[in-house]
């Protein structure tokens, strides 16, 4: 048989990214009282292929090498592969050490970048990606998101315009769309200077007269199958980075507004954006500004939570980022990028593809 041998710990992806490039007639799973919860999920998730569960102490080294020994010789007629990607370091010791001169056996790990390393021959491939399997391993379903082929021309169209009405009074702009974001079955408002927004249900449009400092008026209507979604809650902004990472040749699936569950079913946090970029996801805050520096260190916990370790976080401004938030960006790992930043003339979609580029693909520090 072709027997897969793989270390649960912490980080279940690399373990399931290895049994999916192996194609195994058989799993055993060694985990211990610490990493029981990933190796059920991990059984559950590839419930198709035969598997067993081995426990072992993390730490005591004599139980280590006596189960590591006593797999050797239930396997030693089988074509053996070992995944020491996760588990413990004792483990990896072990495994490598006896494994290693077994000439049926095959050593390798999956890397944060999802390529396999045979330490065998010392050749790597790439391994696929599956997003919404990750998440279920790491208990967290996304069932609650907008992908981004769902927008359309109207859509585009009706970003356009309310860039355009916001560039001509931040203040009114802003204190009408908050309004309408609190009280989500208002009609109208008014502002103090006069500026009016206006949802009409009917024909599913907004009519804005928008007042600068100046006094000049703005009247514009504008309608979309999302525009609710688009005015408010910066939903427009949201699509526009989206829209810069699609031109992005290495994206291959967009996500919007990602929603993920508590038990109770209750929104436990949202990601703005979520990409599969080349096999790895990339997780993407974005902000007109950034007010409360907390706000990164609640992105950051989410993205290890949501992604695991192997995960990586960009937070988009519209607003030059103050030096503290790029600073407590840089503590956390997360890249950073403003719109209103010079970019030595390039286009904002080509700037922000070559900061990804220089990047995406570094190892997260654990």
């Amino acid at each position: 048989m072709k027997v897969h041998i793989t270390l649960v710990g912490g980080q279940p992806a690399p373990v399931y990214h290895g049994i999916i490039a192996t194609q195994p007639d058989k799993i055993v799973f060694v985990y211990s009282d610490e990493s029981r919860v990933s190796a059920e999920r991990l059984s559950k998730e590839v419930k198709s292929i035969p598997s067993e569960r081995r426990k072992m102490d993390p730490v005591d080294l004599n139980d280590i090498e006596k189960k590591v020994s006593q797999c050797a010789k239930d396997f030693k007629d089988d074509e053996v592969s070992v995944n020491i990607s996760s588990g413990t370091k004792p483990w990896a010791f072990y495994f490598a050490k006896i494994f290693g001169q077994m000439p049926n056996a095959t050593l390798f790990y999956v890397d944060q970048n999802n390529t396999l390393w045979n330490l065998t021959d010392k050749s790597s491939r790439k391994v696929d990606v599956d997003m919404d399997a990750q998440f279920r391993l790491l208990g967290n379903r996304l069932t609650d998101y907008r992908r981004f082929d769902i927008y359309n021309a109207e859509d585009e169209e009706c970003v356009r315009q309310i860039e355009m009405l916001r560039s001509h009074s931040f203040a009114e702009f802003n204190e009408l769309v908050v309004y309408f974001d609190k009280h989500q079955n208002a009609i109208e408002y008014t502002t103090a200077k006069g500026s009016c927004l206006q949802w009409d249900k009917t024909s599913k449009v907004f009519c804005c007269q928008l007042k600068n400092r100046k006094g000049k008026r703005y009247d514009v209507t504008f309608g979309s199958p999302r525009v609710r979604h688009l005015l408010l809650n910066t939903g427009w902004f949201e699509f526009k980075v989206a829209k810069m990472l699609a031109r992005w040749e290495r994206v291959s699936d967009i996500r919007l507004n990602c929603k993920f569950p508590a038990s109770n079913m209750a929104p436990k946090n949202e990601i703005d954006i979520i990409l599969n970029v080349a096999g790895k996801l990339l997780f993407v805050e974005c902000k007109t500004q950034i007010r409360e520096v907390t706000d990164i260190d609640k992105f950051s916990a989410a993205v290890k939570n949501y992604g695991g370790m192997g995960s990586k976080a960009l937070f988009v401004t519209d607003a030059p980022m103050a030096a503290i938030a790029k600073e407590k960006c840089m503590d956390n790992g997360i890249m950073t990028y403003s719109l209103q930043d010079e970019h030595f003339g390039m286009p904002d979609e080509k700037a922000l593809a070559m900061l990804l580029d220089c990047e995406l693909f570094n190892i997260n520090a654990k």
